[in-house]
Order: C-alpha cells, then structure tokens, then sequence
C-alpha cells in the first residue's frame, strides 16, 4: 500500500493495529470498553427441583430456558409439576406411598393457557406469575371441591375462592391441585379417611406431620413451588420441621380465615409453607391483608408493612438478643432426643456466630397451656357456622360424626367436641381473657430480658411412624397469638436421614422481624437439602 500523506499512512497503520489487537485481546483503555456493547449471557437452563419464584419468573423473562432452548411457559411449566406428582405420589419404588395429593385443579389448562396470554399481551399478571400452588384441602376454591380429606364432604363445592386463594390468584399463581392433611385438621399426624395417612418423602414410612402434611410433602418432592398451610397448633410449624422446609404461623387476624375450613377460629391461622424464607416472605406478602369478612383482620394495633422481603438481610442477626427457651409452664422445650438436641446446640452456635447474643435460659413458669381446651370447646360451633355458609353435603358437625365416613381416631375427637362444645358459658370467656393475660406475660418477661425473638425446637424428636405422635412445642404460639417461623436446622443421624427443624418466636405483629433472622439464619447455615426420589439425581 501506497500513501502520498505519511502522517495519513502513520493514523491508517495504527488505527488497522488497534482493531487487530482489539479483536485479539478486547478494549485498549476504558474509552474503548465504554463505547462497545456487553455481550449477552446465554440463559442458563431451567432446573424444576429446588425452583424458586426468582427461578420462575427469570425463566418467564427468558434468562432461563426449558430443555427445548424455549423460555418457560405457563402450560408447559405446570406440566412438569403435573408429572412428577403422577409418578412419584402414589407410586414410589420402595416404601410406602408419599400419598400428600388429594386432588388436581380441572381448570389448571385453561387457566395456565390464559396466564400465557397474558403474559404474551402485557407481561406478568403480578408477582406470583405462573407459580404452581399446592393449596391445604381446606382452602376453598370456585373450581374444585374442598373436602377437608373426608370421606363425608366428598364433592363439597363452595361458592367461592377463600380469601387468601382469591388474592393468590390475582398475583398471578396458578393453583395446580390440593394436598391431603389431618382429617379436619384435628390431629398432629396426618390421619384422615381419605388415604389414611401421609408420608415424608425423606421416608415414607415416616409420618409427614399433621395438619398441613400434605402441603409440606408435596412441596418437600418438589411437586408444586409454594404452598399453603393452617396453624391451629403444630400444622404450619410440624409438618415444615420434618421436611426441611419453611413455615410461617403469623399473628392471628393477619391473614384472613374466610373460606378456610376451621377448627377454632381463636387460634386457626392460614399461611406460607415453602422451601425457602424468601419465597416464604412473597407468599405472605400477598395473601396477609384486611378483609370485610374477618372482622379478625380489622384490629386496632394490626401492622403490616409494604413487604417482608424488604427485611430479608444476610446480617439481620448481628446485635440481636436471642432468648433459648428451655422451660413454659413447667414443660422441658427441648426433651431428651440425641439428634434435636445436637441440632439446636449447633444452631445456637450459628446464631453467636452471626452475630446474636444468646441469652440461655429462659424460663416461663407462669405459662398454662390452654390451647387444647379452647380446640374442643370451638370446632363443632365454628364447623356448623361453615357448613351453613353454602350448600354443604352435610348439614352440621353432628352429621359428619354419625356419617360412619370420618378414620375413626378423628371420629373420636369429634365425638369429643360435641360433647364440650361451649362457646358462651363464663368459664369460655375466661379462657379467652386467660389467653390475653398469657400474651401479655410471655412479652412483659421478653421485654425484661430485652430479647428480639425465642428459639426453641418445634418438636422433641423427628418424624415417627403414624402412630406415635411427636412431643411439640405448638402451644406456646397457638396460646398467645404470637407469630413463629420455622427453618431447616439440621438432619438426624439415622441410616435415612430425617429433618430437624428451629422455631424462631417473635413480639405480635414483628413478622418482619422474625423474617430478618430466619433469612439470616437460613443464609448462614443452608440447611435445606431434598428428599432423594426415584428418578431424581442425588441431592
């Protein structure tokens, strides 16, 4: 090449220079690397176990891909869920059956179709788009029947959608089918007419936990993303500690009970169980709320705020003053188990390390647990007014116990309530008014010690077999109205490793504070590991 201009030759030669390097070895200086355009990321490949609602909704946004190279769609998505649950449910290769699903949504197409179209059209429905919900058989829905697992409100069709359902479908999720619990909700194993019982996918042979074990199983084996739990006492903080998950029992009169059916609206409470604090924070986000049909929720002093993801901080441990509760009532908290024992020693380590200061013991002598009577004095009341509320199979509790429909055990305890049912005597409302005074005793000693929450374990020993019932620590919370979260802390040294879980309890209406140091703990220790299914790789 031949150039008239030497200094022209000189800029060309240079500039030629300069984009054979650049191409070599990427930007000279900084104006260079300002001036090109970033490289996309290939999307990662969609991964249906362990899933989260970040997963989801990355997938939807194309950061992640089905194994077709596609972005996730709604249909397509469900059908995975839909899948597993055929072969893993009923069906296990050893063992018995995990038996947590009592029914799928008919509608789930037709509605995962539209959600499709409507992402297509203008983008997520809301924050919960196209994330599979595995609801408690006691959660109403328009589509499907609710039946309690029993025999004897098989086909029981209610009107509309619970509260808390409604909303959840407002944000978007897609509620795929309904998990299988205690008959009625009245036990702390999973005993019910329509599969018996229900097992933990970590053993099957091992009983889930009642009352929420259906939900807690089928979210565990990875068969839906989130689910919904009740809390009477034990059923959405059990059923969690033996299946490595988390749950929230909230405040009672945070999130509606309308459209649930009860057991004892005093102390029922509805909420998340899932698999991570943060999914656990976005669930109660949108199905806490006020509503027109609880005057429960409509409280003077109810605190909510805008979202309880926005306390989910890694360092939320550091200065907090973390009570070990040892002793309620006279109660030992913790019992003689080997393997729960090590677990909460080992956690309470994690805590110090995080940052907390441990205050250990906490003694609550003056506690009384009235959480029992006040079950057997409600249920056949607060069961007729559900029954009346629609064109229910059944006209009253009585019909249900002379059904000859109900497992035997739960009939028992029915038959049980009929008899102490007592809803307006004096000794009733005092009670109530002893449930208060409780309360206000557990926050005063709290205050005193100047703690931010109690730890304890939310049951004495793993799961066992249905039959033998596992000692918890329900009452405590279910007592006084007073929010707990449960998170994985551990596994049993058993040849078959079983889950461990902690309970963190907190002040009324201190949900988010609660959720900062489950998330804090969670984040520190990562103890949340899935059950090993035929079929799925090792975990």
């Amino acid at each position: 090449m031949r150039f008239a201009n030497p200094s022209r030759a000189v800029v060309v030669l240079c500039s030629t220079f300069s984009l054979i390097l650049l191409a070599a070895c990427g930007p000279l200086n900084s104006s260079s690397s300002s001036s090109s355009k970033p490289i996309a990321k290939p999307p990662e490949r969609f991964e249906l176990l362990e899933a989260t609602v970040a997963d989801i909704q990355a997938g939807f946004r194309g950061e992640q891909v089905d194994a077709a190279g596609k972005p996730l769609s709604c249909v397509g998505l469900a059908e995975q869920y839909l899948d597993r649950i055929e072969a893993l449910d009923t069906s296990p290769e050893t063992g018995l059956p995990i038996s947590s699903m009592v029914s799928i949504n008919p509608q789930w197409q037709a509605q995962a179709q539209a959600l499709d179209v409507a992402f297509a059209a203008s983008g997520p429905v809301g924050s919960l788009h196209c994330v599979p919900v595995i609801l408690k058989d006691l959660y109403d829905t328009f589509d499907f029947p609710t039946t309690a697992s029993s025999l004897a409100l098989a086909g029981s069709q209610p009107p509309d959608d619970a509260f808390t359902v409604s909303r959840l479908r407002e944000a978007g999720a897609l509620i795929l089918g309904k998990a299988g619990m205690s008959e009625y909700a009245y036990w702390t194993q999973s005993l019910n007419s329509v599969s018996q019982r229900i097992g933990t996918p970590y053993n099957t042979n091992m009983d889930s936990g009642g009352s929420s074990g259906g939900s807690a199983a089928a979210i565990a084996a990875n068969f839906g993303l989130l689910g919904t739990g009740s809390d009477t006492c034990a059923s959405i903080r059990l059923p969690p500690a033996n299946n490595s998950l988390v749950g929230v029992r909230s405040t009672v009169g945070l999130v509606s009970q309308d459209g649930l059916v009860p057991l004892s609206h005093t102390m029922d409470v509805g909420g998340p169980i899932t698999r991570t604090v943060r999914d656990a924070a976005l669930m109660l986000d949108v199905m806490a709320g006020v509503d027109s049909a609880d005057p429960r929720t409509h409280v003077a002093d109810r605190s909510q705020p805008t979202s309880y993801v926005d306390f989910l901080d890694a360092s939320a441990l550091q200065g907090k003053r973390i009570g070990v509760l040892r002793s309620y009532g006279g109660t030992d908290a913790f019992g003689d188990n080997a393997d729960v024992n090590a677990s909460m020693t080992q956690a309470l380590a994690d805590l110090a390390a995080a940052g907390a200061e441990i205050v250990d013991p906490v003694m609550l002598p003056d506690f009384s647990d009235i959480s029992k009577l006040l079950i057997v004095q409600e249920f056949a009341d607060h069961m007729d007014e559900y029954l009346a509320s629609f064109d229910a199979p059944r006209d009253n509790t009585l019909d249900i116990f002379t059904s000859g429909l109900v497992h035997p055990f739960i009939e028992a305890l029915i038959g049980a309530s009929l008899a102490a049912r007592d809803t307006s005597s004096a000794s009733y409302f005092e009670a109530l008014d002893e449930r208060e005074a409780l309360r206000e005793y557990v926050e005063a000693e709290m205050d005193a010690l100047g703690l931010d929450a109690l730890v304890y374990p939310p049951v004495q020993e793993p799961a066992q077999p249905t039959g033998l019932v596992q000692t918890d620590n329900c009452s405590f919370s279910s007592t006084t109205a007073m929010p707990s979260i449960v998170v994985p802390a551990g596994f049993s040294s058993d040849t078959k490793p079983l889950p461990v879980g902690i309970e963190f309890f907190g002040r009324r209406w201190d949900e988010a504070g609660l959720f900062g140091i489950a998330y804090a703990f969670e984040q520190a220790t990562e103890h949340r590991r899935r059950p090993a299914l035929p079929g799925d790789p090792a975990p």
